[in-house]
């Protein structure tokens, strides 16, 4: 008797040990089979801190200011007080302006250098690998937009507007065409200015540009434009470019397109005066703080 006792407690603790073992490789095969879901099944990620958004500062001072504000409001009627409802009325109106004042999204300068320097630079040793190593000539097109054409040899005719438009080299003259790594930021820019840049004449440019680049777009501490015939020169202090310029001088080719900011700056004369731009040069003053660059609005069909 008590060996059949000994036995029916033996078989129990083996399939209690066998059913513990189903359980546990079910519970390890879940994971696997839940972490695979069937095609088409739309699964929710779990939300973690870094993914959810605080909220602006902006937002916070609005609910401190608009809180403090309802609080005196609410003591100004149980005191009869004319001084609290004043202030009361003063917190809540900063708190109610803080929702509808909402700030710019800025980035690092060395953050926006590093997504651009290697794009601009790969572009760079493209074209000197494939021979052109002249400087580039800002051409407007019809569309409102520009071209740089870069030729293959030097002193080499500059094509018509209408014949560089959906063309990337040109046989006759033979050269290159690219898109101006500028465009982006001279279109920002003329929608700051509120007008139309096609043909406005340079003199429009001159008088409304440094207000832009300077209380609208906070692009530099202060700009300073000078024209002598056909040559206009540009002074950028504290450009927000500066260090991006000075990468691309000491690792590609003189001059080639320019930094954003120069070359956005030919985009804008090549608009503005309907004529071809050579950007000449830029140079940084001895503590890199100060940029300056020079351009030449060509009158000539040859450079």
């Amino acid at each position: 008797m008590d060996r059949r006792l000994s036995g029916l407690a033996d078989q129990s603790a083996i399939s209690e040990k066998t059913r513990d073992a189903g359980q546990t490789d079910s519970v390890l095969e879940r994971p696997v089979a839940e972490a695979i879901p069937p095609l088409g099944h739309e699964t929710q990620l779990p939300v973690t801190s870094a993914m959810r958004r605080s909220r602006p500062a902006s937002q916070l001072a609005g609910y401190l200011l608009l809180g403090i504000g309802l609080v005196v409001l609410t003591a100004s009627v149980l005191f009869a007080s004319t001084i609290l409802t004043f202030i009361g009325l003063g917190l809540a109106f900063w708190g109610v302006m803080a929702f509808f004042v909402q700030p710019q999204k800025y980035v690092r300068s060395d953050l926006m250098n590093a997504t651009a320097q290697s794009s601009l630079k790969t572009i760079d040793s493209m074209m000197v690998g494939m021979g052109y190593r002249e400087k580039g000539v800002y051409i407007p097109t019809e569309n409102e937009s520009v071209l740089v054409f870069i030729p293959s040899e030097p002193f080499s005719m500059l094509p018509e507007s209408s014949a560089i438009e959906g063309k990337s080299f040109l046989k006759d003259p033979q050269g290159m065409l690219v898109i101006p790594p500028g465009l982006a930021l001279a279109s920002l820019i003329e929608k700051k200015l509120g007008f139309r840049l096609k043909n406005c004449g340079v003199e429009t440019v001159i008088s409304t540009l440094p207000k832009v680049l300077v209380e609208d777009l906070e692009i530099v501490r202060d700009v300073e434009i000078e024209v002598k015939d056909d040559r206009i020169g540009f002074k950028l202090v504290d450009s927000i470019y500066a260090d991006f310029c000075r990468e691309m001088r000491d690792t590609s080719r003189r001059c080639g397109l320019g930094c954003p900011m120069c070359s956005a700056l030919a985009c804008i004369l090549a608009v503005a005066s309907g004529k071809p731009v050579l950007f000449d040069e830029d140079e940084l003053s001895e503590d890199k703080r100060t940029t300056y660059s020079s351009y030449e609005l060509l009158n000539r069909r040859r450079l």
